[in-house]
């Protein structure tokens, strides 16, 4: 540890991106000499890996940056960082409105992060890979260590009007397949058992890179890896699908018959307005298709109520259609009026206490169709990864291959002789609101 080494907190919020982000840093600042530690009281400097995607995510993170400000005053707390994304979209208000802010720093400025903590410098790799370059190799996990998140690329080129990470996170960029399929084979060897393959368009894999989607053989190559055993797809685009993609999917045994597509919206005008570059006609023929080729498939999807313009008949165009999709899992969202994009500019925005009614009706409508589903379940043997044991009850903590982690159910366990990580087979034999009991 060099003289100028410090004792290191880092509270990360936002989505599995940012936790990735965070995981990073974390592996900068050890490998630069500094030491971690898990309380922020402890800490001589806290890091703060901020989410500014919409509202309630930037009020989250005001909301902490102000409570680890606090510990400058009664704490060995003596430097308080903002990274992530808000410290990059928002870098000159946060200093000059929170005082207490000593630096603020924008994404992948990791050799910044690591020269602030007290850290020395890290030796540059010229080895052409995306971004920071192999800072994956140095990554400290905050998952426990039987799933974990791969990150394929980063950033986005499609532009929805409502939405701000473009310019936040910039262009589309891909890892190369050997970089990527490196990073998970050291996954296996740690015993990673589930990989959880992110990106902001996952199913754009290789476009710039490889000049053509390779997602499918990327999946080909990691299915290939001795220990991985589930392999899940999260944040793919409706319109990016491709028959190779959905063919290799349903051939291998060790993807996760899930895909998480978020569709935001049924109305052709209101796709239209969001620059989603899809129809109705065509998010109908993609759930068909991937439903009859994958007769088990769960189907993840996310909406937005409120948008600009939105009418009544519009919403309930979108209603309809969610009780008539039956969607496995789904989250409703109220549009967040965005700095800098084109929808916040667009006439005859919505009134919050609307949205709200909006977003609560679509949430009971799923609320029903989730509890139908899972009270088709009772009876059935499914396979479920065990997540945690309750160190009092004996009581298990687990998910089937339709949940991931974080955002969907859980299954409740007792009698069961599963070691925690394992994947085994369970009876369901109850239902408790979204989750299972076995």
């Amino acid at each position: 540890m060099n003289n100028k080494s410090k004792t290191v907190a880092l509270i990360n919020l936002g989505c599995t991106k940012n936790l990735v982000d965070a995981e990073e840093m974390l592996g900068r600042i050890a490998a630069g000499g500094s030491t971690i530690c898990q309380y922020p009281e402890d800490a001589e400097v806290l890091v703060v890996n901020t989410c500014g995607f919409i509202d309630d995510s930037k009020k989250e993170s005001i909301d902490m940056i102000f409570k680890m400000a606090k510990l400058k005053e009664n704490a060995r707390c003596k430097k308080l960082i903002v990274t992530g994304c808000l410290a990059q979209r928002y870098s000159i208000e946060l200093k000059s409105d929170i005082p207490e802010i000593d630096d603020v720093v924008g994404l992948k400025d990791f050799e910044k992060i690591t020269t602030l903590t007290g850290g020395h410098k890290k030796k540059k790799h010229d080895d052409n890979n995306f971004y920071h370059g192999d800072d994956w190799r140095n990554r400290i996990r905050l998952t426990p260590k039987h799933y974990s998140y791969l990150r394929i690329s980063d950033g986005c080129d499609n532009r929805c009007t409502y939405c701000a990470i473009p310019g936040i996170r910039g262009n589309f960029m891909s890892r190369t397949i050997e970089n990527i399929v490196e990073e998970a084979r050291q996954m296996a060897v740690e015993g990673v058992k589930e990989i959880n393959i992110i990106s902001q368009d996952t199913t754009s894999y290789g476009v710039d890179v490889y000049g053509k989607q390779m997602l499918h053989i990327l999946l080909e190559k990691i299915a290939e890896i001795e220990g991985v055993q589930w392999i899940r797809l999260l944040y793919t685009h409706p319109g990016h699908f491709y028959p190779e993609l959905i063919r290799t999917m349903n051939a291998l045994d060790k993807i996760c018959k899930y895909v998480d597509v978020p569709i935001q919206h049924s109305n052709d005008a209101i796709l239209e307005r969001m620059g989603r570059r899809g129809s109705r006609k065509s998010i109908d023929a993609l759930i068909n298709n991937l439903r009859k080729l994958m007769p088990s498939v769960i189907l993840r999807t996310s909406v937005i109520a409120g948008f600009p313009g939105e009418t009544d008949e519009q919403f309930q165009e979108l209603l309809e259609f969610v009780k008539k999709t039956r969607f496995e899992k789904l989250g409703a969202f109220a549009y967040s009026k965005e700095e800098n994009t084109p929808a916040a500019q667009f006439k005859k925005q919505i009134n919050k206490k609307v949205k709200e009614q909006r977003v609560k009706e679509i949430m009971l409508a799923q609320r029903d169709i989730v509890w139908e589903n899972n009270k088709n379940l009772i009876g059935k043997k499914i396979s479920v990864i065990i997540d945690e044991k309750n160190a009092v009850t004996g009581e298990l903590t687990g998910r089937t291959y339709g949940d991931a982690p974080e955002v969907d159910g859980k299954v409740f366990i007792k009698n069961a002789q599963i070691n925690v990580g394992e994947i085994g087979e369970v009876v369901i034999t109850g239902v408790t609101g979204y989750d299972l009991v076995a």
